[in-house]
């Protein structure tokens, strides 16, 4: 799906204290605690705190007390020496695509980033970004200056959510994930004190891969960048009307080939209901394909046969939609193989052709995403799977949500049973047991650690979020 043209009027140069900002000289004085070039306080009756309030999973109806429009980094400081002084809690919100919600509190602070979406790429393409760049608004302004950023494709995803819980996309195994280019950020801790992660190396290891909203709030990221590829080669199988079995079948066939891709080519196992798509991208035309392929146009129904595109034309077709929808969407585990969920991979399949609007996609990873030189570098703790999975249930209707619901905590069950535990931090599911080790692997002690000098009084929370004891 093509995305929305992203609008980069007035983009300033610096990122952090002369952060981008839109004005909004309408906010009424009546429902502001405070308004100025930094920050503005809304309250609950103010009619824009629900446009701030808003998040991609329309599920969620959570009520804050205030939301702090930040649009500097000094207007972080200063929300959160005013959630000090009042005693509130923060969550943070800059793309608003946590799956659980987790960028909104009840009756707490979220402080709003939405304005701080600023890029600079210098003349050693070295790239400077606020937290609140769109994915969409990243390529658009990488890709005809010859750089990428390995990232995922969403359009509307915010950076610093993607790249602090590790990223992975259409690039990530040919060149890594998104948090390996990470350099260094900046971030106002809880005492409104600003840190910068040269000085703090700790920091840097936490934010590449212990997801969003644990430590204090990201006000700058930094990254190296690559030589963008110059095209997109895409192609599209599909298989109709599948029971569970012929699903399983295919989905065996799909690890095969996989197993085999190489490093510059993604594919994606899509079962949405009884319909199959396989999905695979290449930024290379090589012989290495060439197989792979006559076995997918051998087994599967249809081929789209569709045209390479320039990279830059290319990336919009996998945007997705940027309108709120309802929806649960959740891990499905990280894989090293096909064995691995061999034995209940039948009744994922069942699950998925049973529970209206359910989707079950299991996409490539590996590739230099295992490569050794990431070892130790960060707290993203799955190097070594190739695979991972993510089960999604739409609806529209208040009616089909429970069985949307029910739908994916069995799919959640059933992993759980056949030993599948560790998951994306990315993809949050509250149902998840163990959620500290299924995310962070040996990791979570020392994150705790770090969390405990930076946030003492555990301020920044969430459902799943890293706790001080």
């Amino acid at each position: 799906m093509k995305g929305s043209r992203i609008n980069r009027r007035s983009l300033l140069k610096t990122i952090g204290l002369g952060a981008f900002f839109i004005n909004t000289p309408w906010l009424s004085a009546s429902t502001l605690i405070s308004d100025d070039d930094d920050v503005s306080f809304l309250r609950k009756e103010h009619k824009l705190f629900n446009v701030y309030r808003r998040l991609f999973n329309k599920r969620f109806d959570v009520q804050p007390q205030i939301m702090a429009i930040c649009k500097t980094e000094r207007g972080v400081q200063k929300a959160v020496n005013y959630a000090n002084e009042h005693n509130l809690d923060i969550n943070i919100k800059s793309g608003g695509h946590s799956f659980e919600g987790f960028s909104l509190n009840d009756n707490g602070m979220v402080i709003d980033l939405s304005h701080m979406n600023g890029l600079e790429l210098d003349d050693y393409h070295k790239l400077v970004a606020g937290p609140a760049v769109r994915l969409a608004q990243l390529y658009s302004y990488c890709l005809p200056k010859g750089r990428l950023l390995p990232s995922g494709s969403c359009a509307s995803v915010g950076l610093s959510g993607i790249t602090l819980g590790g990223g992975y996309g259409l690039f990530a195994r040919q060149f890594g994930l998104t948090c390996d280019y990470l350099t260094g950020v900046r971030m106002v801790d809880i005492n409104g004190n600003i840190l910068d992660s040269d000085d703090l190396p700790e920091l840097l290891w936490a934010c590449r891969g212990a997801g969003n909203g644990n430590f204090g709030v990201i006000t700058q990221l930094r990254f190296n960048t690559v030589e963008a590829p110059k095209t997109l080669y895409q192609h599209r199988f599909r298989s109709f009307k599948l029971s569970s079995k012929k699903a399983v079948g295919l989905a065996k066939l799909w690890f095969e080939q996989c197993d085999n891709l190489p490093n510059h080519a993604f594919s994606a196992f899509v079962l949405n209901g009884k319909t199959l798509t396989v999905m695979l991208t290449a930024t290379e035309d090589d012989e290495s394909m060439v197989e792979v392929l006559k076995n997918f146009d051998r087994i599967m129904d249809k081929n789209d046969n569709l045209n390479p595109d320039p990279l830059e034309v290319g990336v919009k077709y996998y945007y997705g939609r940027s309108d709120a929808l309802y929806f649960k969407n959740i891990s499905a585990g990280f894989y090293k193989n096909f064995s691995d969920i061999e034995e209940c991979v039948e009744t994922l399949f069942e699950i998925t052709a049973n529970t209206k609007g359910a989707v079950f996609q299991i996409n490539t990873l590996g590739g230099n995403i295992n490569n050794e030189k990431w070892l130790g570098e960060g707290a993203y703790a799955h190097r070594k799977a190739n695979y991972l999975g993510e089960a999604q249930c739409y609806w529209e209707k208040s009616e089909d949500m429970q069985q949307g619901m029910d739908g994916m905590k069995s799919i959640q069950n059933a992993l759980y049973e056949n030993n599948v535990k560790e998951h994306y931090v990315n993809y949050p599911d509250v149902n998840i047991i163990g959620y500290e080790s299924a995310y962070y692997g040996d990791g979570y002690a020392r994150l705790q650690e770090l969390k405990r000098k930076l946030d003492p009084d555990n301020r920044f929370n969430y459902a799943q979020s890293i706790n001080v004891s």
